[in-house]
């Protein structure tokens, strides 16, 4: 079970009355499962509000119900909840000035106000429970909901590993046509140890000592400690595995914002309050579409990650490397890491 902030600027009214969330795109909800605690903060110049908690029932499903006027948010889970409460986000940092952790709560508050753009910010065990101990201790009940609950043809509109692949057209092309469609693709395979994709991956990251993806968390779009969310980020005690992806070749118009990725990554991983373990080593692995060209770009990236991490690199373990996907009867493929 993890928990959740899911996001809005104005349409937290009906995220409660119809019990759903929804999102623009298919990775924002991805990793999202059933029993995970989530919390809605409706952030605006009126209030700043957090509203919970919710229980998710249902995964992540393709449904154009309107629910949010005017808006086609139509990546979305189902909420229940029991007792619903809402809090300021100033009551956050009322409760951590009584528990004696107001930095942590001052934190907390910098991490919801820096991303309320994101639809979904993972939070760790702590920052969920500092939430859910701050609504138990200052949370105001709404007084009425008008329910609007609707149950969705789930078989139907499920997203899975189907649904993706024929939106991509992945039985025609040889690519993604989406960035965050690769992304969800990904999450989705790598919650089943037996598909192809999770094996693939398994094998390239235990290129690194103790890098079992079997014992790894698993995050998409996280945010180390500013504003600037990576992709995917698979963790476990030994290793930070900070997976960036792009769903075509490599180009020279790529560089510039490969390097700012590289950088700012590896630097905030290095000390992130918000992970729970404390690896030793920290690996940036780069996923592009198979391309004969992607060589000529491995030296440079290659030098730019030495350089810009030589002040750190006594710190950490820091390893690069470039691996390309392909698409294969359908299905999302590997290559071995390009050397």
């Amino acid at each position: 079970m993890r928990y959740y902030i899911l996001t809005t600027v104005k349409f937290a009214k009906e995220c409660i009355e119809f019990k759903k969330y929804g999102s623009t795109n298919s990775n924002w909800l991805s990793n999202i499962n059933i029993g995970d605690v989530v919390f809605l903060s409706q952030f605006n110049y009126q209030d700043q509000n957090i509203y919970g908690p919710f229980k998710v029932t249902r995964p992540l499903f393709y449904d154009k119900k309107v629910i949010f006027p005017s808006q086609k948010y139509y990546y979305r889970i189902k909420l229940e909840y029991d007792k619903l409460q809402y809090i300021d986000e100033t009551d956050l940092y009322l409760n951590g000035i009584n528990c004696k952790n107001r930095n942590f709560a001052f934190t907390l508050i910098s991490l919801l106000q820096q991303n309320k753009h994101l639809h979904s910010i993972c939070l760790n065990n702590q920052e969920g429970e500092f939430i859910l101990e701050t609504i138990k201790n200052y949370g105001n009940n709404l007084l009425s909901i008008d329910t609007k609950d609707y149950i969705p043809l789930y078989d139907k509109s499920k997203v899975d590993l189907a649904f993706l692949a024929d939106k991509n057209k992945l039985q025609n092309k040889p690519y993604f046509s989406s960035e965050s469609d690769l992304e969800a693709y990904i999450i989705l395979c790598l919650k089943n140890k037996n598909n192809i994709t999770h094996k693939h991956l398994k094998d390239i990251l235990n290129v690194y000592p103790k890098n079992n993806i079997d014992n790894s968390s698993i995050y998409n779009q996280f945010v180390f400690g500013n504003a600037y969310p990576s992709d995917i980020v698979i963790l476990n005690k030994d290793n930070i595995n900070i997976i960036e992806l792009k769903k075509t070749e490599l180009d020279k118009n790529m560089i510039p914002t490969l390097e700012k990725e590289i950088k700012k990554y590896c630097l905030y991983s290095l000390y992130s309050d918000r992970l729970e373990e404390d690896p030793e080593q920290i690996n940036f692995i780069l996923i592009v579409l198979k391309d004969k060209n992607n060589i000529s770009f491995k030296r440079h990236l290659e030098d730019y990650f030495e350089k810009s991490l030589v002040e750190v690199s006594n710190l950490k373990n820091y390893n690069f490397m470039i691996v390309e996907y392909y698409i294969k009867d359908g299905r999302l493929l590997f290559e071995a890491p390009l050397i």
